[in-house]
């Protein structure tokens, strides 16, 4: 194995001789904005019920929105929650499924997605671009006389496609003019809640180092019904420059779900130190949940801690400037210290304990040995004889003290070295650029049938990169175990009940499978008697709901897929209906 060598010191010492944060004055707040309450109505025939509430923690995101029970059924009738007109459609195979999106005259945009049918007029124009597309998944804009719709209007039946992973209504409120994300709690529907945040666990992390080469340490708190404290009198800190983080969750009457929290304040000595609130998030903004979280500890199955402090490679919205929640401490009294964690409906439940900070024997700064720093805001480069990456300042919310480790092919596809770029464990916020080279002269294989593949955690993606000198180049954005692949193997079909010689006659639908031994395919088409045929994807599955373009009778159907690499399988088959 051969390994980047470098040893460095991670250390803030900059932050060292900067006053001492304590005793800064407090941060004054601009007054909350105020939505209409009572302009959209409740988008369902049935009184709200929520699975997720905006902010919850997620996959890489803050959720936007909320995610409405239908009672673990599909089909419910979904409704225009104000006039307005539909603005566009979304019609894709993960993320939010079939969408409407629907801008109204106070300025704001509504969103309903994981949606099945939409209402007929809207259904059959979207119908008949597919068909003229050749293209299931769609993305159209309309003008604001083409659809219209008034308040309560059936616009259509809910489902469970994209990325649901049940039934259910994911519904968002955003401001038309910027875009972003509005917390549909702030805008009334009439929800209740009077029950406070839960507040399970706090931690303080030791600011002098990376977030990425520490663990969190642990204070035990007790407490319940709104107030908590330190177990101990008096927290004993080792750090001198520390940041705290908490595992935190909220909850509503009557649902039992639990839900993300809306916001936390952090006080010392009566001052504020960091607020962050869930209330106006933007798209664009909302991958810097890696950068809100111990994204580590999360990786490592440790549950979510929310940090109190905003990283400076972090540069969401949703924590308040100037100040960033690190603090300190340049003295060993006893300061006391206030969290206050709330939720949209102006619960809050307090957290209160004394720290001191007691300088120990051994106050060495840690080294990361065989790593080199890649440092948030500013281009990182790692260059060696047969990899490349380039990362851009916007790649990491803090000092990645970055190890690259390379091992021999270990199977005849493989035909670069195995590369571990760092670990999974730690994020990366926009894509980045690598490249990597043969182990064999290019001359010996077919570049065309060459793809770069990466392994991080469970996740496994292949793209087909293009060839610079040397150099196959492409781009990710997760750190993983990076491979060149030989694929010469077409992708695998499957077809499911009644597809081949069946009689299909009662059928509403019917599926085809189809699996790629590397990544993703390229291309999926389906047509039957020479005609193109749409159909819906989930997952592997592909499926074909009975629509009046096949008739009753005998019918032929032939299926096209290709795969990044170009290796394509056709297959025919003939049923009945």
């Amino acid at each position: 194995m051969k390994q980047l060598a470098v040893s460095l010191v991670f250390a803030i010492n900059a932050c060292m001789s900067n006053p001492p944060v304590i005793s800064q004055p407090p941060h004054e707040q601009p007054a909350p904005k105020e939505y209409p309450k009572g302009y959209f109505r409740n988008p369902l025939d049935i009184p709200i019920q929520l699975a997720a509430n905006f902010g919850e923690l997620r996959n890489n995101h803050f959720h936007m929105g909320f995610d409405i029970r239908t009672n673990q059924r599909e089909n419910l009738a979904v409704h225009a929650a104000a006039e307005g007109y539909v603005s566009r459609i979304k019609i894709e195979r993960y993320g939010f499924g079939r969408a409407i999106y629907i801008t109204h005259p106070n300025g704001y945009t509504t969103l309903y997605a994981h949606l099945n049918n939409f209402y007929p007029e809207l259904n059959n124009y979207i119908v008949e671009k597919q068909y003229a597309d050749e293209e299931w998944e769609q993305e159209i804009e309309f003008s604001p006389e083409q659809f219209p719709v008034k308040k309560g209007q059936f616009i259509a039946n809910s489902g469970n496609t994209g990325g649901s992973q049940g039934p259910h209504l994911h519904f968002e409120i955003r401001d038309t003019k910027t875009g972003n994300n509005l917390n549909p709690w702030l805008f009334g529907f009439g929800l209740s809640d009077n029950i406070l945040p839960f507040i399970y666990r706090l931690y303080y992390y030791d600011r002098r180092y990376s977030t990425y080469q520490i663990s969190p340490a642990p204070i035990p708190i007790a407490g319940a019904n709104g107030r908590y404290a330190a177990r101990n009198n008096t927290v004993i800190l080792s750090s001198p420059y520390i940041g705290f983080g908490i595992a935190a969750e909220d909850k509503s009457s009557p649902s039992a779900f639990r839900y993300g929290i809306y916001s936390a304040d952090v006080y010392v000595d009566d001052s504020l130190k960091s607020r962050f609130k869930l209330d106006n998030i933007s798209y664009n903004d909302t991958r810097y949940i890696n950068g809100s979280i111990d994204y580590k500890t999360k990786q490592s199955e440790g549950g979510y801690i929310q940090y109190l402090t905003r990283l400076p490679g972090n540069h969401t919205t949703i924590f308040s400037d100037p100040v960033n929640g690190d603090i300190l401490i340049n003295d060993t009294l006893v300061h006391t210290a206030k969290i206050v964690v709330g939720d949209a409906s102006g619960n809050n439940s307090v957290l209160n304990f004394k720290f001191r900070y007691a300088p120990s024997r051994n106050e060495e700064l840690m080294f990361a040995a065989n790593s080199i720093p890649l440092i948030p805001n500013q281009v990182n480069e790692v260059k060696m004889d047969d990899i490349e990456a380039v990362f851009s300042p916007g790649a990491f919310y803090d000092t990645v003290p970055f190890v690259l480790s390379s091992l021999p092919p270990n199977d005849a596809k493989v035909v670069s070295a195995i590369h571990s770029l760092h670990s999974y464990k730690v994020p990366v916020h926009d894509s980045f650029t690598v490249r990597i080279k043969p182990v064999v002269p290019l001359s010996d294989i077919d570049k065309d049938k060459v793809v770069m593949q990466i392994v991080s955690n469970s996740k496994i993606e292949a793209v087909k990169g293009r060839w610079v000198g040397k150099f196959m180049e492409a781009k990710f954005r997760d750190f993983g175990i990076l491979k060149l692949i030989k694929d010469t193997v077409p992708p695998r079909i499957t077809p499911g009940a009644g597809v081949n010689g069946g009689n299909m006659r009662n059928k509403k639908s019917f599926t085809i499978y189809v699996k790629d031994n590397v990544g993703e395919l390229r291309s999926f088409s389906a047509y039957v008697d020479n005609k193109w045929l749409m159909f819906s994807r989930k997952g592997d599955a592909f499926i074909h709901t009975f629509d009046d373009r096949v008739s009753a009778g005998s019918h032929v159907l032939r299926v096209r897929v290709e795969d990044i690499a170009g290796n394509v399988t056709e297959r025919e088959y003939s049923f009945t209906r």
